[in-house]
């Protein structure tokens, strides 16, 4: 659009300067020529009027003499006379051409190679007819055309030329703010623009500025109120585990703790993710460590359940390039999935690796329909959906993959992109 624009705009300097300029040069031929003709008319005309004096003043028709002698005070070599007996003084045009159209008057005619102006002058004593004429060549009626037409042609490019820098201002600022607008929507709020160009323009970058100031604004008093809200709900979930470790049947204990504790997690993690923004730097953990840590809960409440749960991890740190509170995400969704979904007894293993980093949890169950299950709300298992897709936005979203093993049972695998922290965070 903003190329469009620009071409438009030169195009429409070379409209105009063709537009005007093209008319200007045929005016400018044209008045050459005219100029030209009206020299010639002028000559044969002083020309018959000297012979008409000098008739006028001996009485008798000029003779060659006189006329030659009126030649000569003109200093034209391009005038012609024809004198009533045929004698014919100076050359420009056929005399029987010039004698041709002298039958009609004064006229002015093309002939070849250029114009010529006739003007026959009759004596009325004697009847006696002579023609002059005047030529004026090709030459002559282009004179001074061609320099002004180089001029102009001059003029009109720097016409178009200079269209170029005013079509600059135009397309920069609307560039500069398209700009903004796609770092805006890629998710950096800082985005401005230095509103430049046309008032149009200029206040088209007011406007962004102002929509991007106020939706700022919006986005950090949403994510406040939600973390406010976040806070407030520990207050009734330690209530809630205070009453659940009073329980007196020991599973049912265990059972409410581990969901209480679930809950405690999720809730912690919408806090840290509002609050959460793209100036704290690039995401990082080390994936084994918190999965190791983690682990220990999860196999208490395995150990509620009957289960075996078993986990491998390499010694050393592994950087991924997720946050702590992404990992726990992902560890407690995929492990909560085998807790809802299968019987109680049914075991599983926790599995971490590197080169490239990734989390896998497997189990003896019955296994998910297909890959769309994680897709949001295609569980296919009578919940919701929303925990497996959670895990698939948080792997893509560090530039990792989910995929869905095949074999008995399940077994999901998490692949992280790298850390962009060499420490991993620690």
């Amino acid at each position: 659009m903003r190329r469009r624009l620009a071409w438009v705009f030169v195009a429409l300097a070379v409209m105009l300067a063709v537009g005007f300029l093209v008319p200007l040069g045929r005016s400018v031929r044209s008045q050459a020529r005219l100029r030209a003709i009206a020299g010639a008319q002028s000559d044969a005309r002083g020309v018959a009027t000297a012979l008409a004096a000098v008739a006028g003043s001996t009485g008798n028709v000029p003779g060659a003499t006189e006329v030659e002698f009126v030649l000569n005070s003109f200093g034209s070599p391009d005038l012609m006379v024809i004198l009533s007996d045929g004698t014919v003084l100076g050359s420009n045009i056929p005399v029987e051409q010039a004698l041709e159209l002298a039958m009609a008057g004064s006229v002015v005619a093309e002939v070849d190679g250029g114009t010529a102006a006739i003007v026959p002058v009759t004596f009325g004593g004697s009847g006696d007819l002579i023609v002059v004429t005047a030529f004026v060549d090709n030459d002559t009626l282009r004179e001074g055309v061609t320099s002004s037409w180089l001029i102009l042609t001059a003029l009109g490019l720097i016409v178009v030329i200079g269209s170029v820098p005013i079509a600059a201002t135009i397309v920069r600022p609307v560039r500069d703010l398209s700009d903004a607008a796609h770092r805006w929507a890629g998710g950096d709020l800082t985005a401005r623009v230095a509103p430049g160009g046309p008032p149009e323009v200029v206040e088209s970058g007011r406007a962004f500025n102002q929509l991007a100031e106020r939706l700022t604004d919006l986005l950090a008093a949403e994510r406040e109120r939600v973390a406010d809200l976040s806070h407030r709900l520990r207050t009734p979930l330690a209530a809630l585990r205070l009453q659940a470790e009073s329980a007196g049947n020991p599973e049912e204990r265990v059972a409410l703790i581990s969901d209480v504790v679930h809950l405690e997690g999720e809730v912690t993690a919408l806090i840290e993710d509002v609050r959460r923004t793209d100036v704290d730097g690039p995401a990082s953990s080390d994936l084994a460590d918190v999965v190791g840590q983690r682990m220990g809960f999860w196999q208490v409440v395995a150990a509620a359940q009957d289960r075996t749960a078993t986990m491998a991890r390499p010694d050393n740190p592994i950087p991924v390039g997720v946050t702590a509170a992404d990992v726990l995400a992902v560890l407690d969704n995929l492990v909560q999935n085998v807790l809802t979904h299968t019987e109680a007894g049914v075991a599983f293993r926790v599995s971490v690796a590197a080169n490239p980093p990734t989390l896998t949890v497997a189990d003896e169950g019955g296994g998910l329909a297909s890959p769309a299950a994680f897709s949001r709300g295609a569980s296919g298992g009578g919940s919701s959906g929303l925990g497996l897709d959670i895990v698939r936005q948080i792997a893509e979203r560090s530039g990792g993959s989910v995929v869905l093993g095949s074999g008995p049972g399940t077994k999901i695998t998490v692949a992280f992109g790298p850390s962009a922290d060499p420490d991993g965070g620690a």
